[in-house]
């Protein structure tokens, strides 16, 4: 089962995209009007925008299969595996704010590294998983679906808490 996610754009990256238009726009009338010097900015300015574009842009896909899943960031270059998980490993998958899963929030008990590959969509739930990868614990904040749940119940019933 494949699960995709696409990342909402953040109000402050697109803040930046309008400034980063209006500087090159800006730069390139200066060098029209005033001195060629102006144009190296513009240049420089142009290809932050369109590196920007392409680096801020976020998918992610979640493969469940045969007992394990994988979290692979999508982009045109390719597809990079972000973690490879065996669900006989995980050891809590709840909604964020059941208790637990509430000794590894911020402030908590436990420190433990967070990973967010959900999409910022006010309407849809998340999940976060506690797992084992390579011998440390990993917190993952995931927009699975019921189906995906479901498998996950079915892997580790003793983990699903949702």
């Amino acid at each position: 089962m494949v699960v995709a996610v696409k990342r909402k754009e953040k109000p402050s990256e697109k803040f930046l995209r309008v400034l980063m238009v209006f500087l090159a726009v800006l730069f390139l009338l200066q060098g029209i009007i005033f001195s060629r010097a102006f144009m190296l900015p513009c240049l420089l300015m142009t290809g932050a925008y369109f590196w920007y574009s392409h680096a801020s842009r976020r998918e992610y896909e979640y493969t469940l299969e045969d007992g394990h899943m994988t979290i692979e960031r999508a982009a045109s270059s390719g597809r990079t595996v972000l973690h490879e998980i065996n669900l006989a490993d995980v050891e809590a998958l709840a909604s964020p704010d059941d208790p637990c899963v509430a000794r590894y929030k911020k402030g908590g008990e436990e420190k433990i590294r967070k990973f967010d590959y959900t999409s910022y969509e006010e309407n849809r739930p998340y999940y976060t998983m506690i797992a084992k990868e390579d011998g440390q614990k990993i917190k993952l904040l995931l927009d699975l679906t019921s189906e995906a749940i479901s498998l996950i119940r079915q892997a580790n019933p003793p983990a699903v808490k949702c």
